[in-house]
């Protein structure tokens, strides 16, 4: 058997949506050539697609010694099939079609912890207030969750830290990136009651140190400023988190002192109940970039990353 005939006879036994639509026009038509014009083919290969759904089902499904023709007792049967299978496959593309919609008018963002709650609300605000509404979703995450997830395609931007002290992603010509934030790294501790800082760096006696991870980006930046103050021996490691915002709070609730962007700690610091305990000298300036996948690229996309990169 050569691979024409062969690849007809697998064809026979595939069954294709457009010979549901033959098969419904027909039904309604009566007429062969009638129901081929309906839908724009010719009569012959009209009439083949015919022949191929019945062969597919196993039995004619029209009368033909009548004209006009007639559904047997089998394309009665066979009728409210083909309807509902065509009705609920468009409702189906409908779904997708508009779910792909929505999610191409959707900007993915994934970000540090620290910048999801303290950061990218009011600047998003800021950028809606510049183009309008704007569909998104945050996903929060630590930097290498955050370096995986856009590097897999999963994300169009990617919100961090950054210090020339500390690497990042690399590939700046697939992933460029624009500062659009700066912060500082400041020591901070809880008050007493009347507003003295309950922990510094000055006393005799070492100071409970709330630390990160030393492989996270604020352990890596808390480190430099600990050298730079020569702040070693004045600290011992109490409690360790990875989230700014979960050391946050065990320094509210008097822990000890710990290394935050001051962007995460500007309310606390504002009413009184954290207070700056480093000095200038060993505070480290850190910025605020914005990273997107140029693989990733829809009109949405752009109108926000050139407003973004301003």
């Amino acid at each position: 058997m050569n691979k024409g005939k062969a690849h007809q006879l697998k064809r026979r036994h595939m069954m294709e949506i457009e010979w549901l639509e033959d098969f419904l026009a027909l039904s309604s038509a009566g007429v062969f050539a009638r129901a081929a014009d309906a839908r724009n083919i010719s009569q012959s290969a009209f009439t083949r697609r015919i022949k191929n759904l019945e062969y597919w089902v196993g039995t004619p499904l029209f009368n033909r010694n009548v004209h006009p023709v007639e559904l047997t007792s089998a394309g009665v049967a066979f009728k409210q099939t083909a309807i509902d299978t065509i009705n609920a496959l468009k409702l189906t593309r409908n779904d997708i079609r508009n779910s792909t919609r929505r999610e191409a008018e959707r900007l993915d963002f994934v970000a540090l912890h620290a910048l999801a709650i303290s950061f990218f609300p009011f600047w998003l605000k800021h950028m809606i207030g510049h183009l309008g509404p704007i569909k998104s979703r945050l996903i929060a995450e630590n930097f290498s969750g955050c370096a995986e997830t856009i590097l897999n395609g999963n994300a169009d931007f990617m919100l961090c830290y950054s210090h020339p002290s500390v690497p990042t992603i690399s590939d700046q010509e697939r992933y460029p990136s624009t500062t659009i934030a700066r912060d500082r790294i400041i020591a901070v501790s809880a008050t007493e009651t009347h507003g003295k800082a309950r922990y510094d760096f000055d006393t005799e006696n070492q100071t409970p140190f709330l630390s990160y991870p030393p492989d996270t980006f604020l352990g890596q930046i808390s480190r430099v400023c600990i050298q730079r103050g020569n702040l070693e021996d004045r600290i011992t490691p109490t409690y360790e988190n990875s989230v700014a915002e979960a050391l946050k709070y065990a320094c509210l609730e008097g822990h000890g002192i710990t290394f935050l962007p001051e962007g995460v700690v500007k309310r606390e610091l504002a009413e009184g109940i954290l207070i700056k305990v480093s000095q200038p000298a060993y505070e480290t300036q850190i910025d605020v970039k914005l990273y997107r996948s140029i693989e990733r690229a829809r009109p949405e996309l752009e109108r926000f990353w050139r407003l973004a990169q301003k």
